[in-house]
């Protein structure tokens, strides 16, 4: 699902509504935000990710941010830190750092180029 409103508090409202739809209380689960930097849509991809031991996981996709600026990203995952405290993995986001504190966004190269 797409929004191309330019509110960072009602796109993280939104994230974080569709993460608490989801979220089903599990002992052994692994619950996680995935974001991934898209390069030829020109935007960010938010996911929901489930991993249950002796089940296949799944990955759930809850928003597409059109405006694909470090800042803007930034104030997002800002809000939603706010209200949750589940992990953020964030992809192809080699050599970035954010503009707030120069900082590498993720340290994991996880894809060959």
């Amino acid at each position: 699902m797409e929004i191309h409103s330019n509110n960072a508090k009602k796109e993280a409202d939104y994230i974080f509504e569709q993460t608490k739809k989801h979220f089903k209380p599990h002992v052994r689960a692994r619950y996680y935000i995935l974001v991934v930097n898209d390069r030829f849509d020109s935007s960010y991809n938010f996911f929901f990710n489930i991993f249950k031991p002796r089940q296949l996981s799944r990955s759930i996709p809850m928003r597409r941010l059109m405006n694909q600026t470090l800042e803007y990203l930034e104030e997002v995952i800002g809000f939603l830190r706010q209200k949750t405290t589940l992990t953020f993995i964030f992809i192809l986001f080699e050599d970035q750092r954010w503009p707030s504190n120069n900082k590498l966004i993720s340290n994991k190269k996880r894809y060959q180029k």
